[in-house]
């Protein structure tokens, strides 16, 4: 190929194995990945694929219903058109913020890749409550702000008003449909991209280096922790995936992510779309319309998809909808991430469908993109597949992570440590960057896991505090804070409890002031009250008379992780045998620090037994149940 040419990012060579990894890494990186900015990516896809679809969006979740659609050369001219505005309004690398709380309506996707071209972009989870995104906006210091009219969504209409008076550095509001109001700053974004010219109108000095994209990932309130992802970032990230997932412009991708998540930007987005494919945005708020995931198989089969995708919680609800006569011998793979996968959802789903699952780990400080099973060779259940290339990934033995890791033999379990071109360069604030970035140049995930022989990454647990809800991160210091307000705490703790549906799911440990007593009912009625996001809600809350501390004094997260597995069984116990059953739990680790659960349970009922040993089956964890002089239930 000819110095400077044109390039997407489709696969140069099927992957298999690591070795085919090493092999793609003998290139030149510039040969292979020639675009600077993603401009680029997007003038190489225009060129060489300029009349094959690149994104539609359907507007309801109907198939029957017509939908827009850009080839990648309109997708091209839409990004043009909306970096041209923001550069007017005044957003460059080196000042404003573009600030997207939206759900992916038609203009969205090709104006959050323009406002990145300018120079930065962020996307809100609009399920957020008002302050939780006056702080978001405060911390981002944004001066654009683009939000849907009341016509397509007044209640996120009426949040965005008690917003935009909050955040002094708004200088601007673009709203999708609706009416301009000069007096108040805001003027229709179809009207204002209309104006703007065909042709990019200001020098483009963006590198792989610059930073183009602001997710918000956990933190307290007025204290958000804001991730900085640059245009390298994102284009390692989405390569990465065209190449061990073998994507190329004949892909059709479901996106079964919303677009304030790193899925549904790179994981189901810009990696699809970088390979000159087509994704479709089954709805603009995705999966969350109940009619998306009831026509999800006639969807597929409308657009011949060759990629479905969600996280666990959607794979499982996927596998509850029959397939029917629609015809869905288009889907070449199925792809998840975000959270654990239930084996056994993983096995439903695949039993009912027919189509392999393929998982994925990432994280948002790495654009989504850490591991990844070859989307062209065989998954390994229970595995997140092999690295990514011209990255590197380290299974540090405990306590060796932060000056000079310590690297464990294969199939021992130790912390995830990660090198490479996707890892961000720090956060907003870089008092965060402590304990996640080391001084040698590792990511530290906070996650356990263990290499196999072959390479593959199988994570077995988390060393960090932070709950992951069916995809979504909840920082535990947002319930924390909240339950330590209330009269009679002293103080709290939450952890993720484990759960069939969702992975996990909040669990609130407190213990009273001295002399005090805590009145439960009404810590989760100032809970549900106070809470900002409704994930981190907590499922239950525990009173103790102390919280489990180290040496040092600071809480032991690791013992409380398992007074929530405790819980969770509890839970079970009661709804199959009745709040009077008695049982001993046992939470322990087996060689490969795999976590294992024994319960005897004080009965011969050898039905209900093996009822308790199903419904604890889908936990990651391994669970021996047993009676009365029994062995125990598989």
């Amino acid at each position: 190929m000819a110095a400077n040419a044109p390039r997407t990012t489709r696969f140069s060579r099927t992957i298999r194995t690591i070795a085919d990894i090493v092999a793609l890494e003998r290139s030149s990186y510039d040969e292979l990945i020639p675009a600077r900015n993603l401009y680029d990516v997007f003038k190489a896809t225009a060129q060489l694929q300029p009349a094959r679809p690149a994104l539609t969006v359907m507007p309801t979740g109907d198939p029957q219903d017509s939908a827009v659609t850009l080839s990648h050369k309109e997708l091209l001219d839409a990004v043009t058109r909306s970096a041209n505005l923001f550069r007017s309004l005044g957003i460059s690398p080196s000042g404003g913020a573009v600030a997207f709380l939206c759900p992916a309506l038609p203009q969205i996707p090709a104006a959050l890749i323009g406002a990145q071209v300018a120079g930065v972009a962020s996307t809100i989870n609009f399920l957020l409550n008002a302050d939780a995104i006056a702080d978001l906006l405060i911390a981002e210091q944004a001066t654009v702000l683009v939000i849907p009219s009341e016509a397509h969504d007044a209640a996120l209409w009426e949040k965005a008003n008690l917003v935009i008076e909050r955040v002094p550095s708004l200088q601007r509001i673009l709203v999708v449909g609706g009416q301009s109001e000069a007096a108040r700053k805001i003027v229709r974004l179809d009207e204002s991209l209309s104006a703007q010219s065909h042709a990019l109108e200001f020098q483009l000095t963006a590198d792989r280096d610059t930073v183009c994209a602001l997710f918000h990932t956990g933190g307290t309130t007025g204290h958000p922790k804001l991730v900085r992802l640059t245009h390298g970032n994102q284009i390692h990230a989405a390569w990465s995936f065209a190449q061990v997932h073998g994507l190329d412009e004949f892909d059709t991708a479901i996106n079964g992510f919303p677009l304030f998540h790193v899925g549904g930007t790179i994981t189901a987005g810009l990696s699809v779309l970088a390979a000159g494919g087509h994704i479709i945005i089954p709805s603009p708020y995705s999966l969350r319309l109940p009619r998306v995931v009831q026509n999800y198989w006639r969807i597929v089969e409308r657009f011949q998809a060759t990629i479905v995708s969600g996280v666990p919680t959607s794979i499982a609800a996927f596998a509850e909808v029959p397939i029917g006569n629609s015809n869905v011998a288009s889907v070449r793979m199925a792809l998840t991430g975000g959270a654990v996968l239930p084996k056994a959802v993983g096995e439903r789903f695949e039993q009912r469908t027919g189509i392999k699952l393929f998982e994925t780990y990432g994280m948002t400080e790495t654009a989504a993109a850490i591991a990844f099973n070859p989307g062209r060779g065989e998954p390994l259940a229970g595995s997140v597949g092999f690295r990514a290339p011209y990255a590197k990934t380290l299974i540090a033995a405990f306590g060796s992570e932060d000056k000079n890791p310590k690297a464990c033999a294969p199939l021992t379990s130790g912390l995830v440590l990660v090198q490479g071109p996707q890892v961000f360069p720090g956060y907003v604030d870089p008092k965060h960057n402590e304990g996640v970035l080391t001084e040698a140049g590792w990511l530290i995930t906070g996650d356990i896991g263990y290499m196999t022989k072959d390479e593959r990454l199988v994570l077995t647990g988390r060393a960090k505090d932070l709950i992951v809800r069916s995809g979504h991160n909840i920082d535990p210091a947002a319930i924390e804070d909240v339950a330590n307000d209330f009269p009679g705490v002293q103080i709290s703790s939450a952890v993720g409890m484990p759960d069939q549906y969702a992975g996990e799911v909040p669990i609130l440990f407190v213990v009273p002031a001295p002399g005090q007593e805590i009145d439960v009912r009404g810590l989760e009625i100032h809970l549900e009250r106070n809470i900002m996001e409704p994930p981190a809600k907590p499922r239950r809350v525990v009173v103790l008379e102390g919280l489990p501390v180290t040496a040092v004094g600071k809480i032991f997260k690791p013992a409380l992780r398992d007074l929530a597995i405790k819980e969770k069984a509890k839970l079970e116990i009661e709804r199959v045998f009745g709040k009077e059953a008695s049982a001993d739990i046992l939470v322990d680790k087996d060689e490969k620090l795999n976590t294992r659960v024994r319960i005897v349970v004080g009965t011969s009922d050898n039905a209900r037994l093996r009822e308790l040993a199903e419904s604890l089956a889908p936990l990651p964890q391994t669970y021996l149940v047993e009676g009365l002089a029994q062995r125990s239930c598989p």
